[in-house]
């Protein structure tokens, strides 16, 4: 093998290691300033691994995240992880099909949520949504759903950091606490222009963690479609939830 062909398979190597360390989109110019490699190089290194699925470009940020690819390498040595689990699965294609909207499944990755399963068939994407994506926790359907989980003392922390990283917009706690109370009390939250202009997601919270992690149900598309079956889709999203529950058993 080429001296080449060995510092390129070392630069891939280099570069999952930075995306684990970061737990976070990362643009072109953060995977220069982190790896040192050469602007053209770095480049070239994300579009190769985003032609062969390990890495998704976000066109709208100009962000890369890994793949869930990536993830299913090691598949073979251990846990299948949270997107082998079929109740969730099975959960995300019936919110699909009763709704006629993309219904999405993520967890929390530091200051963001990803999504782990997507099930989106039936209509034209409105934005880009693939397995992989991140989204921001503290203004995302998903990422409202599961700060609802937590106490103030750990979402407070979260939303420092968030601020240290100049990674969200300023957000009124006080406001966020009273929709967060208004989401545990319901049951769901409803984010209207939170990531998209003009799209929206509902979700919920499951009463159920795999790996420790605390699992969020969500159904987007745009606001206008959204609000027009809302109820149905709340709903929905309930019996989905309860289903995940009693299909997969107690939390783990």
């Amino acid at each position: 093998m080429a001296h080449a062909d060995v510092k390129s398979a070392a630069r891939v190597l280099e570069l999952l290691q930075l995306f684990d360390q970061a737990q976070a989109p990362l643009a072109l110019k953060d995977v220069v300033s982190a790896s040192g490699y050469p602007q053209s190089s770095a480049a070239a290194l994300l579009a190769t691994l985003v032609q062969h699925g390990y890495l998704v470009h976000d066109r709208r940020s100009h962000t890369y995240v890994p793949s869930t690819r990536v993830a299913h390498l090691g598949r073979w040595i251990g846990d299948d992880g949270l997107a082998a689990e079929p109740a969730l699965l099975r959960a995300a294609e019936q919110l699909h099909r009763s709704t006629g909207e993309t219904a999405v499944v993520a967890v929390r990755k530091g200051i963001h949520t990803q999504y782990l399963i997507v099930a989106q068939r039936r209509r034209p994407r409105v934005v880009p949504t693939e397995v992989g994506v991140f989204r921001p926790l503290f203004t995302s359907g998903t990422g409202l759903a599961l700060l609802s989980t937590m106490d103030a003392r750990e979402w407070l922390a979260l939303l420092r950091k968030a601020r240290r990283q100049a990674r969200v917009q300023p957000i009124d706690a006080r406001a966020l606490r009273q929709r967060l109370e208004a989401a545990r009390r319901h049951g769901f939250v409803v984010s209207r222009g939170g990531v998209f202009e003009d799209t929206g997601m509902v979700s919920a919270p499951l009463e159920y963690t795999i790996q420790g992690q605390r699992v969020a149900l969500g159904v987007g598309g745009p606001i206008r479609r959204l609000d027009a079956q809302l109820s149905h889709i709340v709903q929905e999203l309930k019996t989905q939830a309860r289903g995940v529950f009693d299909r997969a058993g107690a939390p783990r």
